[in-house]
This record gives C-alpha cells, sequence and structure tokens, in this order.
C-alpha cells in the first residue's frame, strides 16, 4: 500500500495522489498505470508527463504547422471499463490502452480492488451504511494511516509468502518483500514506533 488520499471526489485526489506514488518510487521506475473509466487520472497523468512535438517547416506556402503536447514515450496508462445496463448490472468490461504501447492482458484492476474490499473488512469507517463513520477527515486520515502501517509491516499476505529450496513456506508482509524490513513487526512494535508521517 504505497499511498493514499482523501477527498470529496476521485478528480480532485488524482492528481496529488500520482504525485506522491510517484515520489515514493524508485528512481527511474516506470509503472503501469491502470484506473477506471474516470477520465481524471488520465489528465493528471498528461500533465504531468506530457512534451511539446515540433514540426519542422516544409518550404511550402502557408501558416506553418503548430507545435502540439503529446505523452511521454515512457508513459504507460490503461484503463478498465465496467459496462451496466438502465439498471446498473454488470453486463461486462472494457479494456483500453491510453498511452504506451500495453498488452490488454495487463490491464485489470484487481488487486486495488482487492485492497480495497480488505479496507472495507477490516476498517469500520470505510465500510458501507455505517453509523461509524468518520465525522472529520483528520481522523480519517490518522485511522487509514495506522491501517497502512499495519498493513505494510504487521499483517501476513499469503501473496508473498516465500517458498525456500528446503520446500519451507516462509510468509512474509509487504514491508519484508519489498527489503524495507528484516522481520515481521509485532502490534505493540508499531504502537511503540514514533510516526511522523503527516496527509
Amino acid at each position: 500500500m504505497i499511498s493514499f488520499r482523501i477527498a470529496a471526489s476521485e478528480a480532485a485526489l488524482a492528481e496529488p495522489l500520482i504525485t506522491e506514488t510517484e515520489a515514493r518510487l524508485a528512481l527511474g521506475q516506470s509503472p503501469l498505470w491502470v484506473s477506471d473509466g474516470l477520465d481524471a487520472y488520465g489528465s493528471a497523468l498528461f500533465k504531468q508527463h506530457h512534451r511539446v512535438e515540433t514540426f519542422p517547416r516544409t518550404g511550402k506556402r502557408g501558416r506553418p504547422r503548430r507545435p502540439k503536447l503529446v505523452a511521454c514515450p515512457g508513459l504507460r496508462y490503461g484503463q478498465f471499463v465496467k459496462l451496466r445496463d438502465d439498471k446498473h448490472h454488470l453486463i461486462g468490461f472494457e479494456k483500453r490502452a491510453v498511452y504506451g504501447d500495453i498488452p490488454l492482458s495487463e490491464v485489470r484492476t484487481v488487486c486495488i480492488e482487492r485492497q480495497n474490499l480488505n479496507e472495507r473488512h477490516e476498517s469500520r469507517r470505510l465500510t458501507r451504511k455505517t453509523c461509524a463513520f468518520s465525522k472529520k477527515a483528520n481522523w480519517l486520515a490518522r485511522q487509514l494511516n495506522f491501517h497502512q502501517a499495519y498493513h505494510n509491516l504487521v499483517r501476513l499476505h499469503r501473496g508473498l509468502t516465500l517458498k525456500t529450496k528446503v520446500g519451507q513456506k516462509i510468509k512474509r508482509t509487504p514491508a519484508q518483500a519489498c527489503g524495507l524490513t528484516d522481520h515481521c513487526w509485532s502490534l505493540r512494535e508499531l504502537m511503540c514506533c514514533k510516526s511522523y508521517i503527516n496527509h
């Protein structure tokens, strides 16, 4: 779980979320960005990763062709759009490669959808139709900061299990898999650690 943002709409959080996520990636790393059909993410990515393409003069009469903005070659962005009927029942999906040469088989949102489901199950404040919602955004941010730390440092993930040559299975946290820590933290260790993260 790299980053999160709290905003009234997805359009308001797209640009700061992309900026914060890129700041935490390794230098020179160009990930594959995938979102739903909301155009806010595509616009924010294009705004941050574009260049001006100029055209040489042809020598012919008339006004020369104007320069235009084009996406950087390293930008890769696809959309996974759910198609619904008049009653909002899911009838299918469509995959789009918006920027870059992307195999459509790689365009999927299953990981983030699963992550959102985990958060709704593990955090009462994010449950739909609940009376336990946060009344103030800063308290929701504090709870989500704690959940992010718990998810990355304490919670063992079955998908990150490491199999040794002997056949032994070692369960790991995301922080262990990324090399940020050498052990699975206990909840006590997490609660006693001073945090300076501010959202």
